[in-house]
């Protein structure tokens, strides 16, 4: 009897019919894997985003990752690069046995993964995958958590054959898509790469000692308010070294934070990026400079920011959470 794969699918960075369907408004995307007879064989009920209850004739393998939809969505289609929200169950091909599953609970975060980043089988079976809909794959214990990377008590062992059960929840923006805005003196210059990462130039002069929020994208999505929950990609620096703190791009993962400062509600963030978040719209990108006493408290500063420093966020909207 093998043993349970440790949590840390949900954690780390960390899918019917013989006939597998390809989603109805998903024609000029290019998946990622390829749709393959296997996963077609896996009969997924119950609920969306709830636990499955999964049926497969065992062993069932693939040569290669394989996906088939089981149930079509009737949302937004997620692109490469687009954030998906998702919930999973992983079972082991051999045994039909459940592995480890995502929390199903509308209360607590969802696992999160870019479509199409060559982080995990999650990350790239989810390109092209329509917003509602219930995915099946086929892969291995490898393609999952890399080879090697697991714990040999396990008893699981690299080309040991999975199978993946994936609700998509949500989809965001892959990065601000707004109308380019005027500039404005005494504000940072920011640059993105194709993929949206920036790379921001202090100006040589002392900074601001007001907030400023300036908008450099206007989204045309919906206007975040006070207390909701804000799916963004961000990257701070510290205005008198030029120095990055913080970056959600270089974790390769877009964070959410409530619109709401930490004065208010201890799991909120600081204010002066809760007061330039609020009004703003999905699909903007906006630098904020933050003068010392709107960010944290005297002694409760990260270590990577010096005592008295001005912070600068560089901040792209990509969705609101519900």
């Amino acid at each position: 009897m093998r043993t349970s794969a440790p949590a840390i699918i949900l954690t780390a960075v960390m899918l019917g019919t013989l006939t597998a369907c390809a989603p109805s408004g998903a024609a000029a995307c290019a998946p990622a894997v390829p749709t393959g007879t296997q996963p077609g064989f896996v009969d997924a009920t119950g609920a969306l985003l709830s636990p499955p209850d999964v049926e497969f004739p065992t062993p069932l393998s693939s040569d290669g990752p394989q996906q088939a939809v089981l149930v079509p969505g009737d949302g937004e289609v997620a692109d490469a690069g687009q954030i998906v929200d998702l919930q999973v169950s992983l079972f082991d091909g051999e045994t039909g046995e459940l592995i480890t599953a995502s929390a199903y609970d509308p209360e607590a975060a969802p696992l999160r993964r870019t479509a199409g980043a060559e982080i995990d089988i999650i990350a790239e079976a989810v390109q092209c995958a329509e917003v509602g809909s219930r995915i099946a794959a086929t892969a291995t214990i490898a393609d999952v958590f890399g080879a090697a990377a697991l714990d040999p008590q396990t008893g699981l062992e690299d080309d040991d054959p999975v199978v993946l059960v994936i609700d998509i929840q949500a989809a965001y923006l892959a990065k601000a898509d707004g109308a380019p805005q005027l500039g404005a003196s005494s504000v940072p210059a920011v640059v993105t790469t194709p993929e949206g990462v920036p790379g921001i130039t202090i100006p040589d002069e002392d900074p601001s000692e007001e907030l400023i929020d300036h908008v450099l994208l206007l989204g045309d999505g919906a206007a975040l308010e006070a207390g909701d929950r804000a799916v963004l990609h961000y990257t701070g620096v510290v205005w008198q070294s030029g120095e990055v703190f913080d970056s959600s791009w270089d974790r390769g993962a877009a964070s959410t934070f409530p619109v709401t400062s930490f004065e208010d509600d201890p799991g909120g963030i600081v204010p002066g990026l809760a007061e330039a978040l609020e009004g703003k719209t999905v699909g903007s990108q906006l630098v904020v400079v933050i003068p010392p006493e709107l960010g944290y408290p005297e002694g409760q500063a990260p270590a990577s920011i010096p005592p008295g420093s001005t912070m600068v966020f560089v901040v792209d909207l990509l969705g609101i959470e519900e």
